[in-house]
């Protein structure tokens, strides 16, 4: 396996030589997955694999967030108006409250949040009563 080999690869195509010296080829084309080929580039092994990979299917895009969750709605808030209307010192700290919340909480519908719920997390912040009032104003602002 000389540089000649290593020098002209079909497009989308990665070569390197692994630490035992044995060359490795992978398909890695974005917004598809990533895909080892097999033998060396232009024998027929391997464009086999690499027609196969070529003609395969884009990966689905990654969905951040299910629609009525509160991970949606929050990011339906960073996009808003109302959020990008603050200063940005307040851009910052409510984003960190929101992302902070929506760690544990994200995956939760936002249609069965009541109110019982916010004073619990409330009181969970009670020994810092400034984060649980700017929990409060963010949980308000969605």
């Amino acid at each position: 396996m000389g540089p000649r080999v290593m020098r002209r690869l079909p497009k989308f195509v990665h070569g390197f030589i692994d630490r035992h010296g044995k060359p490795r080829f992978y398909f890695r084309r974005p917004g598809f997955e990533s895909v080892p080929l097999q033998g060396l580039p232009y024998s027929a092994e391997f464009m086999r694999a690499y027609e196969a990979a070529l003609a395969g299917q884009p990966r689905p895009p990654a969905t951040r967030a299910g629609a009525g969750t509160m991970a949606a709605l929050a990011l339906s808030y960073f996009g808003s108006p109302q959020f990008h209307a603050l200063r940005s010192s307040s851009q910052y700290v409510y984003r960190r409250t929101i992302e902070r919340f929506g760690k544990d909480h994200g995956d939760n519908r936002a249609a069965d949040l009541r109110r019982d719920h916010v004073v619990k997390l409330m009181s969970r912040l009670a020994e810092k009563p400034h984060a649980a009032n700017t929990l409060r104003r963010a949980l308000c602002a969605i």
